[in-house]
């Protein structure tokens, strides 16, 4: 039995210390799904707090039939589509969020280039947001978990509970509709 599965049984039979080690494990990665789903920190806080509060209160029917980190996504995507389905949009995903230093960066502006050359690099990055702003809440999502979190189509279709061909037809719509938001735009 490896640590994660000690403290998932740990946590399962009420140690509070075992599970503040699970959120510890996680909270960095969830607040980050979130942030990305949400385009704001006070949002990311609450549904990250949200998504913990559901792993605890459910914690017990976790069986192990897939890995905790997928159950644990699933109830992260299911909080965000719910707050989204409730009336509050999901803004966009935010690639490079800056000032969040434990979130994945992607440098966009390199310190060589000449100041134009910056500028329309910066407002490249600001037409690529404003495009993933447009995709529906399920092709953020699969957008986020593949390209950016870097999971398998397996592990995606895990998380989302769907069809593995589900999760690669959402892939592919998703990319299509931003090069179509992208087209668009640029036209």
């Amino acid at each position: 039995m490896n640590d994660e599965a000690l403290l998932i049984e740990r946590a399962q039979n009420g140690d509070v210390l075992a599970f503040e080690e699970l959120v510890s494990l996680y909270a960095k990665k969830i607040y980050n799904y979130c942030y990305r789903m949400t385009d704001s920190r006070e949002d990311a806080e609450d549904l990250a707090q949200e998504v913990f509060i559901k792993v605890y209160r459910n914690l017990k029917s976790f069986k192990g039939n897939s890995k905790f980190s997928t159950w644990v996504y699933r109830i992260a995507y299911n909080t965000c589509v719910d707050r989204y389905r409730n009336g509050r949009k999901l803004d966009t995903i935010l690639l490079n969020p800056g000032k969040n230093e434990d979130a994945v960066e992607i440098e966009l502006v390199s310190n060589d280039l000449l100041p134009e050359e910056e500028v329309i690099k910066r407002e490249r990055y600001r037409k690529l947001q404003a495009c993933l702003a447009s995709l529906k809440p399920e092709y953020k999502t699969v957008i986020i978990l593949r390209d950016i979190q870097n999971y398998s189509y397996e592990e995606i279709a895990e998380i989302l509970q769907v069809p593995l061909g589900t999760v690669k037809s959402h892939i592919s719509r998703a990319r299509a509709a931003l090069c179509d938001a992208l087209r668009e735009m640029l036209e």
